[in-house]
């Protein structure tokens, strides 16, 4: 995950869907109000990098120690909508 100020945060997905997903993260968003998301997913052998530009709607620290941070998807292609919702759909 790409911010505003260049930096780059290593992400684990906790969560998806197609309106948004939820990632933990070794530090906070440090006060970007969106992001650049660049995500490697395999579903059913199927590999796909998806790439979306999304809006923080939470960033706080867990009881892991790590940032939990929700965004929402302000722009996503709808390619990777339909990934997402097979994998979702998989898996529910």
């Amino acid at each position: 995950m790409q911010l505003m100020n260049g930096a780059y945060l290593p992400i684990h997905c906790t969560h998806i869907s197609n309106k948004y997903i939820e990632v933990e993260a070794p530090q906070g968003i440090s006060g970007s109000k969106k992001v650049k998301l660049e995500l490697d997913a395999i579903h059913e052998g199927n590999t796909r990098s998806i790439k979306a530009i999304c809006a923080a709607d939470l960033d706080v620290l867990n009881e892991h120690d790590k940032h939990y941070i929700k965004l929402h998807f302000e722009r996503i292609s709808d390619e990777d909508v339909r990934f997402i919702e097979q994998f979702v759909e998989a898996h529910t």
